[in-house]
C-alpha cells in the first residue's frame, strides 16, 4: 500500500488545531523511515537495488512533503528539527541518484540549519561534508573546499579521527 498525494492533502484539511502538528510530525517521520528503507534496499544491490529505487520513486511525493514540512517547522518543534537533520542521511544513496544536486543542496542547507539549532556537531559536520561533495560534483571546487574546511574543523574539535581522514581525502580531491 502507498499513500496517494491527494489522500495526504485531503487528510491534512481534516486536521484541526492541536492535532495537526503531531499528525504531520508522524507523517514526516514515517516517510523519513520509508526513505531509509528504500536506501537500505538500494545498498543491498542485486534485485533489491531495483526495489529500493522503485520504493523511492513511488513515495517520492510523500518523502519530499515530509522533508519540506520538517524543514518548515525546524524553529517551532524539536522533533521537526531532528527529522530535518536526519532526512538527507536517511537516504543519501537514493537521493544522490534521484534528486538534482541543487535540490539536494536545499535539503542539506535545511538539515545543516537544523543540526546547528540542535547543537548536534556530529550531524553538522556530516552535512557540511555532504555539501562539499555535492558542490564538488557540480564543479564548484572553491565552495566544496570551503565546506570541507568547515567539516574538518568540527571533526577535529569532536575528535572523530575517521571523519578527519575522510575530510582530508575530500579536500585533496577538491
Amino acid at each position: 500500500y502507498r499513500l496517494h498525494d491527494l489522500v495526504r492533502l485531503f487528510a491534512d484539511t481534516l486536521l484541526k488545531g492541536a492535532e495537526r502538528m503531531p499528525a504531520q510530525l508522524r507523517h514526516a517521520g514515517h516517510f523519513k523511515d520509508v526513505l531509509a528503507a528504500a536506501d537500505g534496499f538500494y545498498m543491498q544491490g542485486g534485485e533489491s537495488l531495483k526495489k529500493g529505487l522503485a520504493l523511492f520513486d513511488v513515495e517520492r511525493g510523500n518523502i519530499q512533503a515530509g522533508q519540506a514540512w520538517s524543514a518548515a517547522h525546524v524553529t517551532e518543534d524539536k522533533g521537526a528539527a531532528q527529522l530535518c537533520s536526519q532526512y538527507p542521511n536517511a537516504g543519501v544513496d537514493c537521493l544522490v541518484l534521484r534528486l538534482h544536486p541543487r535540490e539536494y543542496i536545499v535539503w542539506l542547507e535545511a538539515s545543516l540549519a537544523a543540526a546547528r539549532q540542535l547543537e548536534d556537531r556530529r550531524a553538522e559536520a556530516a552535512h557540511l561534508g555532504n555539501m562539499g561533495i555535492i558542490y564538488g560534483s557540480l564543479g564548484e571546487y572553491d565552495r566544496a573546499i570551503e565546506y570541507f574546511n568547515q567539516n574538518l574543523k568540527i571533526v577535529r574539535e569532536i575528535g572523530d579521527r575517521r571523519s578527519e581522514g575522510n575530510s582530508l581525502a575530500n579536500l585533496g580531491v577538491a
